[in-house]
């Protein structure tokens, strides 16, 4: 007895704080002694993790036995008590040599005749017999404590007493085997905790080796025979703890898996199976032993069983295996979720339904099964605003709601009304914040799908501006009035998915009531709000129907400027969507800029300047603000008027912008860097700019050179190349002129092979562009420019060079100096760059491009326009 409460604290402590995974090889050892320990003297065989096999974990159900009633001693005797028969006794040894033990032991014992003779004897339905070595089968089986293969329930929590009183001279043998097949079963309970904190503390890579030990291809072993097997409640749910937990760390190897290496009807090599086939192959294994445990599962046990599929479900990629695997854990969820709407009792196993929703519409969305599924299904939605009215499944039925609007809402556009009723309920209903957030983020996923529809046509607009203007009444409008309303974020956040539609066909007044509240939400003391409120105007600003309205774009920049300079900007997460809304904001001066000429000339000079100081105080924060604050930097030097440019003041605005750009594009994250190249290219596309003429333009031309020759990143370069050539005239090149079409021409000239595995797809982008810029910069050239332009050209023959570079530059000299090129044009250009490869000359190239009879057949009408000078 003493020994087993050893075992049961050591293992409960390894359980507590696990560090190494050489531990899990005790842990093993642990619970494979337990399962066909009776009461003899534990001994653990070494078990070694790269060739361990989990067999001793199966076993088989055993009968419920009777307890018999126990005869206490009554109080005041003093009589002396007999020690406890443990494996070392002599009056055990005795018990178990004694051959009427052996020969009696199907006797039966009933309490009239139970007494001395009752303790010399085993229970009438339990044969034991002496055990040697390991052999389980001649090991006595512990026995359940109840039909429902869980512990009585005053023995539930494996309390083991230590009072000597209650192992009396009367206690029978069944007694002490059922005490000790609770010590053992409580030893085995610890060992699954165990095992589980040891899984999920051990490295990935480490677990590799030993993953396929718990989950093997014979159901008959393994962590899922302990589920299915196991004979006491505790255990089985800690061993789909520990199965969680194993499927959770191994996630990385199953994005391997693929059921159709070698084609489906291809026969595959009997001497070699791809491991990406094996994953594949236990990934289906898995979902079909799981499945098939789900009928007339243990009430106890369906909650922990549907959790554990719910994460086998996110981490399985189903576009590689085998169809219908992913439906037929639908269907499943689908029958327990029905036959449990209106059991108040089975709370649990709604919620763990609805788990398991949550990941099917989770996993590589959006999935054609999982759509195809809902077509067919769609009443499941029924049951599942059913399940939402405990207050227990209003998280879990919110997240599935929010699953089905952002990836599936047209497999279920006929629920949206029902859908939006519901989550406003909730938010009446609710008192929890978090529920509350979470119905107004269905809210917010529902305007997006709505304005997405509306752009696609499938819904009349008419009933969803219904929709928004109550949405407006009787949810927004009331929290954002409330000064101490947390949900002020949330409201500000359904506002933004609103859409230019529905916000062009509301009222006048309506507009500026909406417009005046998320201004004023501007000045909230709460960070939150401020950033919410921000993100909010950045969207509003770039819907055509308001952009114009330039004093909205005014308070909306001053709003920005405002949040950008107050005290709590250190704030990362609100000087981060600040930033992006500033990065809209000059969007739509760009656009006013092309589209409405007194817009630019109404826009305040002195209200432009301070952008420009607040993008040089935060364009040297982290790359995740630095990509947005570069973005707004190009269009506010793309915006920028003569008139206010001859300014002194915006000569270094100017000055420090492009340096800044400059250094972002040289380094940091290559998001930052193909932002900073892209607002090079809005910079040098505004006229008013002279590269040749300013302080910055050799720096501004080195470093574009040396990205396009030398940057290991081809989005980029593309970039880079992009820019160089927006350039209008030759005199806006200066004396760079030569240098970018030597660089252009050795960036082309690189062998496609050296392109980084993950660039290959742009290598064919980069090299069109090249092109681009080389046509570009024949347009522009000048006659003096001819000389020098030979220097760099690549040469293949020995004789005839000048010549040939006289009829490439003649013949390049016959593109059309449009800024944007046509289909047929860039698929002309993309037959030039397959030839580039395979021309030894490029005057072949350049000719090739530009012969009309190399044209496409459905080009006719493009060779006999006006572009076909070219």
């Amino acid at each position: 007895k003493q020994w087993y409460q050893r075992r049961v604290a050591i293992t409960a402590g390894i359980a507590k704080a696990v560090k190494l995974p050489s531990v899990l090889e005790q842990i093993l050892s642990t619970i494979k002694g337990n399962m066909f320990e009776g009461i003899g003297k534990f001994a653990s065989p070494a078990i070694s993790l790269e060739s361990l096999s989990l067999e001793e974990l199966s076993f088989s159900d055993t009968s419920t036995k009777q307890s018999q009633p126990r005869v206490r001693m009554k109080k005041g005797r003093n009589k002396k008590k007999k020690p406890f028969l443990n494996n070392d006794s002599e009056e055990f040894r005795k018990r178990k040599g004694n051959t009427n033990f052996r020969n009696n032991a199907n006797s039966s014992v009933t309490p009239a005749t139970k007494g001395k003779a009752a303790s010399t004897h085993p229970p009438s339905n339990h044969t034991a017999t002496p055990h040697s070595g390991t052999d389980a089968s001649q090991m006595p089986v512990p026995v359940p404590l109840d039909k429902d293969m869980g512990f009585e329930s005053k023995q539930t929590d494996f309390t083991v007493s230590t009072s000597e009183s209650e192992y009396s001279e009367s206690d029978t043998e069944e007694g002490i085997l059922n005490k000790v097949a609770g010590i053992q079963a409580r030893v085995r309970f610890s060992s699954l905790v165990a095992l589980q904190h040891c899984i999920s503390n051990i490295h990935k890579t480490s677990m590799y080796s030993v993953w396929c030990a718990f989950l093997p291809p014979d159901s008959d072993t393994g962590l899922l025979s302990i589920v299915r097997k196991e004979s006491n409640l505790k255990c089985r749910i800690a061993a789909l703890g520990a199965l969680s937990t194993l499927i959770d760390s191994c996630k990385h190897y199953f994005l391997a898996a693929d059921s159709h290496i070698g084609g489906s009807g291809q026969a595959r090599s009997a001497s070699f199976t791809p491991f990406s086939l094996t994953l594949a192959n236990a990934l289906t294994s898995l979902h079909s032993e799981l499945l098939d445990l789900l009928p007339g599962c243990h009430p106890g046990i369906l909650p922990h069983l549907l959790q554990c599929l719910a994460v086998l479900v996110v981490h399985t990629p189903y576009s590689k295996l085998h169809p219908n695997l992913i439906t037929k854990v639908l269907d499943e969820t689908c029958v327990i979720l029905v036959e449990n709407s209106n059991n108040t009792s089975q709370l649990k196993v709604q919620t763990a339904s609805l788990n398991v929703f949550c990941a099917c519409f989770t996993v590589e969305t959006p999935l054609l099964e999982v759509k195809e599924w809902l077509n067919a299904n769609g009443s499941i939605m029924k049951y599942i605003l059913e399940s939402m009215q405990y207050p227990s499944n209003y998280k879990d039925g919110l997240q599935v709601i929010c699953r089905l609007l952002r990836f599936y809402f047209t497999s279920i556009s006929t629920w949206w009304t029902e859908l939006s009723n519901q989550s406003r309920k909730l938010l009446e209903l609710s008192t929890e914040v978090l529920i509350q957030n979470m119905s107004l983020l269905v809210l917010e996923e529902l305007g997006k799908a709505l304005s997405s529809s509306l752009e696609r046509e499938e819904l009349d607009l008419g009933v969803v501006k219904a929709h928004w203007v109550d949405i407006l009444q009787t949810v927004i409008v009331p929290i954002i009035q409330d000064e101490a309303s947390v949900l002020a974020p949330g409201s500000c956040d359904i506002l933004s998915t609103i859409g230019n539609m529905v916000f062009g066909a509301l009222e006048t007044h309506t507009q500026r009531l909406i417009m005046t509240l998320v201004l004023a939400l501007t000045h909230h003391p709460t960070i939150t709000v401020v950033s919410s409120a921000c993100r909010c105007l950045g969207v509003f600003v770039t819907y055509p129907v308001i952009r114009d309205d330039l004093l909205f774009v005014a308070d909306t920049a001053n709003a920005i400027i405002r949040s950008l300079e107050d005290r709590h900007a250190g704030d990362v997460s609100l000087v981060l969507r600040v930033s992006w809304s500033l990065g809209n904001l000059s969007d739509t001066l760009v656009a006013n800029k092309s589209n409405n000429p007194m817009f630019v000339n109404d826009f305040s000079d002195l209200l432009l300047g301070r952008l420009f100081e607040v993008c040089m105080r935060w364009v040297g924060g982290n790359d995740k603000i630095k990509s947005n604050i570069v973005r707004a930097l190009g269009n506010l030097l793309k915006f920028i008027k003569k008139t206010t440019y001859e300014k002194v003041h915006f000569m270094d605005y100017v000055a420090s912008g492009v340096k800044c750009l400059l250094q972002a594009a040289n380094t940091g994250m290559m998001k930052t860097r193909w932002n900073a190249c892209y607002a090079l290219v809005n910079t040098l596309q505004n006229p008013v700019l002279n590269p040749a003429t300013s302080t910055w333009g050799e720096q501004l031309f080195t470093t574009l050179e040396d990205v396009i020759r030398t940057c290991k990143n081809y989005k980029v370069r593309i970039n880079a190349a992009l820019a160089l050539a927006q350039c209008p005239t030759r005199t806006h090149y200066g004396d760079f002129f030569l240098r970018i079409w030597g660089a252009a021409l050795a960036s082309l000239t690189q062998d496609i092979r050296e392109a980084p595995a993950n660039m290959v797809g742009y290598s064919e982008k980069l090299r069109l562009q090249l092109l681009l810029l080389l046509c570009h910069l024949v347009l522009v050239h000048e006659p003096a420019d001819r000389a020098g332009m030979v220097r760099y050209f690549p040469f293949t023959s020995s004789t005839g060079d000048e010549e040939e570079v006289r009829r490439v530059v003649v013949t390049c000299a016959r593109i059309s100096n449009n800024d944007t090129l046509t289909p047929v044009e860039v698929e002309c250009f993309g037959t030039a760059i397959k030839t580039c490869g395979e021309v030894g000359s490029w005057f072949t190239v350049f000719e090739h491009m530009l012969t009309p009879v190399k044209l496409p057949s459905d080009a006719e009408a493009f060779v006999t326009s006006d572009i076909s000078k070219k």
